[in-house]
């Protein structure tokens, strides 16, 4: 990502917003080596000091753009945690799945981008080394969710929550990785049929 000077006094309304999009939509298109700060401001139609008077560095922008997107993921996790023993957990379990795989699908050129930028992926292992950032995350609510289907006794009491979550979570970002790789029309496993392959370590007996 290319410097640039700092400019003085507040961006305008609208800014981060209109740098957040140019930032994926380069992304999309062409990858992390375009992704410097000149081009971002050009697309965003944004003073280039705007982008790290808003962000601080490229690593920041790059999780903004991750942020942008949680409500894919943290919404239906929400829903699921609360609504825990209403429903099949077939059900459940497919809307997790699906909710994840949405979010993955999104986010998937940012993860590209910072796999293959080792300066990206030695800061990003810094910032997430206290476990408060990172994908390590994404298996919280999972985990959540499936401790209230085991206090409820639908799953099994000996239930190793972690692994089960992390078998969860892997799942859905095999599917979205896959569906990056492939193309958006290229045929996927359904949530409903990784469900059922997952249900019979997970039932109560």
């Amino acid at each position: 990502m290319t410097g640039g000077n700092r400019g003085r006094g507040r961006p305008g309304t609208g800014v981060r917003e209109a740098i957040l999009a140019a930032a994926e939509a380069i992304l999309a298109e062409a990858g992390v080596a375009r992704l410097s700060t000149k081009e971002i401001a050009r697309r965003a139609g944004a003073a280039e000091s705007s982008i790290f008077y808003h962000f601080t560095d490229r690593l920041g922008l790059l999780q903004a753009v991750v942020r942008l997107h949680l409500p894919l993921y943290r919404d239906v996790a929400e829903a699921v945690v609360r609504d825990a023993g209403a429903g099949s957990l077939r059900d459940n379990l497919t809307r997790l799945l699906d909710g994840l795989d949405a979010y993955y699908r999104r986010i998937a050129p940012i993860l590209a981008a910072v796999q293959a930028d080792g300066d990206l992926r030695a800061r990003f292992a810094e910032r997430g080394a206290d476990g408060a950032v990172g994908p390590q995350r994404a298996l919280l609510p999972v985990v959540d969710y499936l401790a209230e289907e085991q206090r409820l006794g639908r799953v099994r009491a000996d239930l190793d929550l972690e692994p089960a979550a992390l078998l969860i979570v892997g799942a859905a970002y095999q599917r979205a990785v896959f569906r990056h790789l492939s193309g958006e029309d290229a045929p996927a496993v359904a949530g409903a049929r990784v469900a059922d392959a997952l249900l019979p370590a997970l039932l109560a007996r």
